[in-house]
C-alpha cells in the first residue's frame, strides 16, 4: 500500500505520521511519531530532529511503501523552493536563507521527494480531508498558538493572490495596533498580559483556569485577545465572503473564554474549532502528494 509521510513543524515541536494514499483522510495507526524542539534551537538541531523524527516514521511503515514526505512549515517560507526566511516572527531565526528541502534530504537515512505547504493552510486542507471544514465554498483557516497562522480556501485549493485575500495569504505580518498582528494574537502576546495584570499566575494555563474559576481580570485579558483576533480577521473574512472561519492551535483550549468576543466581531460567520490540529495539518501536509490536489495547488505556493 503506498504511503505518503505527513510532517507537521511548530515552534516546539516535530509531529510525523504515515498516511495511506487510499485513505486520505486517517492516520496509519502506530505511525505516529513526535520530538520536542525549540524555535531559537540551530540549525543543526533543529534539521536533525526533523529528519529523524520522519526516519522513525519510514522505519514503522516500511521504507519501500513511502513514495514522498509532505511537511507542513510555517512562513515565511519560499515553499515552491524549499528555502526558509524565517524572520520577524520569533520562529527559526536559524534557517534564514537555508534550502531547508536539501538540508532534511540530506539529513534523511531514507531520502524521498520532499514537498511543502503552508502550515495554517495543511491545517484547513486538513480539515476538507476530514469533512470538518467544507470542500465548497470559502474558509478561512487560522492556527494560534507561537505565532498567528492564516489560510484562504477556495474550493479547497490554497487561496494566496486577489484583492480580496491578503499578499500570500498571510495575516500575521499586516499593521495593527502600532506594531503587527502577531504581536497582538500570538501566545507571546497572552503570556506578557497575564503576567503584567495578575500575581502568581504566568501561564496561558493557569489564567484560563482562573478565568472560569471567576477571576474577572483573567476573564478580561482573554475577551481583548478574542477582540484582537476578531478585529485581524473581520475585514479579510467580508471580503473573502467566507462561510467558515476553523480555528487551530493549542491557544484554542481556550476558546470558551476568547470565542464570545471574537464572534461579536464576526457575527455572521460560522466559526468552528478543531482540536487536533496536529493531525490536521499533517493529513494536508500528505495532500502535496495527491496529484489532483497539487496540481492545483502548486501554483498557489507563498514564496515568502
Amino acid at each position: 500500500m503506498p504511503m505518503i509521510v505527513g510532517v507537521d513543524i511548530g515552534g516546539h515541536h516535530v509531529a510525523a505520521a504515515a498516511i495511506a494514499r487510499d485513505a486520505p483522510g486517517a492516520l496509519v495507526p502506530d505511525s505516529y511519531h513526535h520530538v520536542a524542539c525549540t524555535p531559537d534551537d540551530d540549525r543543526g538541531t533543529l534539521i536533525a530532529a526533523w529528519a529523524g523524527a520522519i526516519d522513525v516514521v519510514i522505519e514503522r511503515v516500511g521504507p519501500d511503501r513511502v513514495h514522498g514526505i509532505g511537511i507542513a512549515m510555517p512562513g515565511p517560507f519560499d515553499y515552491a523552493a524549499g528555502i526558509g526566511y524565517f524572520a520577524g516572527n520569533a520562529k527559526f531565526a536559524a534557517l534564514y536563507g537555508v534550502d531547508v528541502a536539501r538540508a532534511v534530504s540530506e539529513a534523511l537515512r531514507h531520502p524521498r521527494p520532499v514537498r511543502f505547504l503552508n502550515d495554517a493552510t495543511a491545517f484547513a486542507v486538513g480539515c476538507v480531508a476530514i469533512g470538518a471544514a467544507p470542500a465548497q465554498g470559502n474558509v478561512v483557516g487560522v492556527t494560534l498558538g507561537t505565532g498567528l497562522g492564516s489560510a484562504f480556501l477556495r474550493g479547497g485549493i490554497p487561496a494566496i493572490d486577489g484583492d480580496d485575500v491578503p499578499p500570500h495569504g498571510s495575516l500575521w505580518h499586516l499593521p495593527f495596533e502600532g506594531g503587527i498582528a502577531d504581536d497582538h494574537v500570538s501566545a507571546r502576546w497572552l503570556t506578557a498580559r497575564i503576567r503584567e495584570r495578575l500575581t502568581g499566575i504566568d501561564t496561558v494555563i493557569t489564567a484560563a483556569d482562573a478565568a472560569r474559576g471567576g477571576d474577572a481580570r483573567a476573564a478580561a485579558i482573554f475577551a481583548g485577545y478574542g477582540d484582537n483576533l476578531g478585529t485581524i480577521l473581520s475585514p479579510w473574512v467580508d471580503r473573502f465572503d467566507a462561510e467558515t472561519v476553523m480555528l487551530g492551535g493549542r491557544i484554542c483550549g481556550a476558546f470558551d473564554l476568547f470565542g464570545p468576543a471574537l464572534g461579536q466581531r464576526l457575527p455572521t460567520t460560522r466559526i468552528a474549532v478543531h482540536a487536533d490540529t496536529e493531525d490536521a495539518a499533517i493529513l494536508g501536509a500528505a495532500r502535496t502528494f495527491d496529484a489532483a490536489f497539487w496540481d492545483r495547488a502548486r501554483h498557489h505556493l507563498p514564496t515568502r
